[in-house]
């Protein structure tokens, strides 16, 4: 059995790994904050999957709230790489008198914004069902 220590630490999970030659009652009592929430398991235990490593509790589950904020984060990230793109064309159509092209580039735009703000990412209620979910508008 390997054994780790978790901990809260600003907000969050540290995992302390001790070293094979050192006993955790001194790992504890050396590198544990003082009035600090931990507990010792054994590594076996931890979360498979690190995609959500931020949402991960000191009982070794994985909150579904953090992790979805963490997924809409990564969201995002597309999200704003789609949109400084479609600025570009945008500017384009503006320029040459395409309006109807600006229209729809527009339109677009818009449901790229609208993207973080969906509520069917509530219904996922596991972290496979979370890293499946990816809307449509982003594809592509």
């Amino acid at each position: 059995m390997s054994e780790v220590i978790l901990y809260e630490y600003e907000g969050g999970i540290a995992v302390s790994v001790p070293a094979p030659d050192v006993d955790i009652k001194t790992v504890i009592a050396r590198d544990i904050p003082q009035n600090c929430n931990y507990k010792v398991v054994d590594r076996a235990n931890l979360p498979h999957d690190r995609t959500f490593r931020g949402a991960w509790t000191i009982d070794c589950t994985v909150d579904m709230d953090k992790a979805k904020e963490i997924w809409i984060d990564q969201i995002r990230i597309v999200r704003n790489d789609r949109l400084k793109a479609l600025d570009i064309e945008w500017m384009k159509a503006m320029e040459n008198g395409e309006n109807k092209e600006a229209s729809n580039i527009a339109a677009v735009k818009q449901s790229l914004r609208d993207v973080t703000e969906r509520q069917d990412i509530h219904t996922c209620k596991t972290v496979d069902s979370l890293k499946k979910y990816w809307p449509q508008v982003l594809e592509g």
